[in-house]
């Protein structure tokens, strides 16, 4: 049967602090190694998660990582709770062809250290985070430019089909102007995240 808080570890300022650092730490090594490789490797997200579980099943209870009043673990059960509901629900998307299974995990190691109470309002914010972002990189010409070449494709060879005819075909794979990595939105969503709860404005 799991516990909520072992409590082996006082919550001081260091201890939070140390551990917060930790994890924005960790957020820029995958974001880092997302746009270089395009990819997140399995090594830091099991290292994120270990010290998720670590943290709130050692930690006094609390209300979470970065809440203003009352910082301190959430428990282990709840824990664990966050990381399946952020799972399952990016997994939907993973197979939708949506993001990767590498953005799942991240996800899944962010539910674990926020739990299933601040999932929703973390989940809105990744995706308001991707949001700005795709506009600001809009603003690069050659970006655009090639977007709209896409379009164009994609359009012709729509309408090539309906009339019987043979055009040629848009191919994600090959053809599309720019990818998005999106352990950057959501390494963005959870900072924004860890600031309002910083700040109260989020409980």
């Amino acid at each position: 049967m799991l516990t909520d808080s072992l409590s082996w570890l006082p919550v001081t300022d260091a201890l939070l602090w140390s551990l917060r650092s930790f994890l924005f730490l960790l957020l820029l090594l995958i974001v880092v190694s997302d746009l270089q490789a395009r990819r997140i490797p399995n090594q830091l997200i099991i290292i994120g998660f270990v010290v998720a579980l670590l943290w709130q099943s050692m930690a006094p209870m609390g209300a979470g990582l970065f809440v203003f009043h009352q910082p301190g673990a959430l428990g282990l059960a709840v824990a664990l709770t966050g990381a399946s509901a952020a799972f399952i629900g990016f997994l939907v998307l993973h197979l939708l062809r949506i993001m990767g299974a590498g953005d799942v995990k991240l996800m899944a190691m962010l539910g674990a250290f926020f739990g299933p109470s601040v999932l929703p309002a973390l989940v809105v914010l990744i995706f308001l985070t991707g949001g700005v972002l795709v506009a600001i990189r809009m603003f690069d010409a050659e970006r655009r430019r090639a977007i709209a070449a896409n379009l164009r494709l994609i359009l012709f060879g729509r309408l090539m089909a309906l009339s019987g005819g043979h055009g040629p075909q848009f191919d994600p794979r090959t053809d599309t102007a720019d990818r998005l990595p999106f352990a950057l939105a959501i390494a963005g969503g959870a900072l924004v995240t860890a600031v309002l709860q910083g700040t109260g404005v989020l409980a």
